[in-house]
């Protein structure tokens, strides 16, 4: 027991070592945990002054992949035509238009847009309505204008009625008089006054006054009427019937949907029959963006000071990071400002609030002769030695 008794503190060291070395080897083996280092792997050399501080990073296109996913316009919808595979490239297309330039991009999929487009057809119904009102319109002011030539006849009718009428009047009224000049005035008027044939052309002289001030009272009303008002409404229906159209229009448009940039399809998730929600995470159609690729490299606040604006525009080494001998150049063309959470955070079981400069790097052949092309999303050292 003396000699178990001696040897208990050796394995307490031991055992502390083991501990502390499992821990480091995690942390080494963990992304995120070590990813700045102050010498390059292996043949890592790069500039006349060899190699220099390497970081973690991964190859990406640029933008990064994109995923199609449900149509804007629909809360749920099934796929009714693929027109993609796997590997397949898509372009962009332009077209001259009116002066301008259109871009139409390759269909990918098509989502079932029978009921879009029946509203589709019942806004334009709507708008062979409002163009048949808006003619009404029209029509009526025309009519306006003519029931107010018309009026205006009228009234020349009417005051040749109470000229008439009014002579008629005064002319018997003087005769009245001529034939009974014997008698006073007073008498005159009273004979007047129950003279039948007097009481019926005063009637009708006034009565041909009270209708030409009525033809007065329509003319002033016509007159007064704005009936350009029915033309606004109806042309402001028209203009909102019609921006139904172009809402149902672009709807059944959207259910197809196309690339917005040439690339090439890595991946189609679903097919025909299939039914895509709101919920649906998986996107049914994955783009790799066409043009160069680039690596973001993950420069970790223990390593900032080491990584300069002037490493900007120098050329850098980039090593897969699986085996240093697979090699590619790059050019620096950007170094971030701020620290932010790592891209590549989501792809670890355990959440990280580690934060990193993100550096851009432009790799100049990702495709060299003799080695493996450079893919997206592949993992890589990235040398910034100088």
């Amino acid at each position: 027991m003396d000699w178990l008794r001696k040897v208990r503190p050796l394995l307490f060291v031991l055992g502390g070592l083991l501990v502390i070395g499992s821990l480091l080897g995690a942390r080494l083996l963990t992304h995120g945990g070590g990813g700045g280092t102050t010498t390059a792997p292996d043949n890592a050399t790069n500039g006349k002054a060899g190699s220099g501080p390497v970081f973690l990073g991964y190859a990406d296109s640029n933008p990064s992949p994109v995923g199609f996913g449900l149509s804007p316009v629909l809360q749920s919808g099934e796929i009714v035509k693929m027109y993609v595979t796997a590997g397949q490239e898509v372009k962009v297309h332009e077209y001259k238009l009116f002066g301008g330039k259109l871009s139409v991009g390759d269909p990918l999929y098509k989502f079932n847009s029978q009921m879009l487009e029946a509203k589709l057809v019942d806004a334009q119904m709507g708008v062979d309505v409002a163009l048949a009102n808006l003619r009404k319109a029209k029509s009526m002011v025309e009519q306006h204008k003519t029931n107010i030539d018309s009026q205006k006849l009228k009234i020349d009718v009417a005051k040749d009625k109470v000229d008439r009428s009014l002579t008629a009047y005064q002319v018997y009224e003087s005769n009245f008089r001529k034939l009974n000049k014997a008698e006073p005035e007073e008498r005159i008027k009273e004979l007047l006054k129950n003279d039948q044939d007097f009481f019926r052309i005063e009637t009708t002289y006034r009565s041909a006054v009270l209708e030409l001030r009525y033809e007065n009272k329509v003319l002033s009303d016509l007159q007064s009427a704005d009936a350009a008002v029915g033309i606004a409404i109806a042309e402001a229906e028209v203009k909102r019937v019609e921006a139904l159209v172009d809402e149902a229009r672009t709807a059944v448009e959207m259910c197809t949907i196309r690339t917005k940039m040439p690339g090439t399809i890595e991946r189609v998730n679903y097919w025909p029959g299939d039914v895509l929600g709101i919920s649906t995470r998986t996107p049914a159609v994955v783009l790799v963006p066409a043009g160069p690729r680039i690596v973001r490299a993950e420069i970790e606040a223990d390593f900032a000071h080491r990584v300069g604006r002037d490493k900007i525009g120098k050329e850098v080494t980039i090593y897969d990071n699986t085996d240093s001998k697979i090699t590619y150049k790059g050019k620096v063309e950007r170094i971030g400002d701020t620290f932010l959470p790592k891209r590549s955070a989501g792809e670890s079981l355990a959440p990280s609030d580690t934060r990193v400069i993100e550096a851009i790097v432009v790799v100049e052949n990702a495709s060299p002769a003799g080695q493996p092309p450079l893919r997206v999303g592949q993992k890589v050292r990235v040398n910034f030695g100088q």
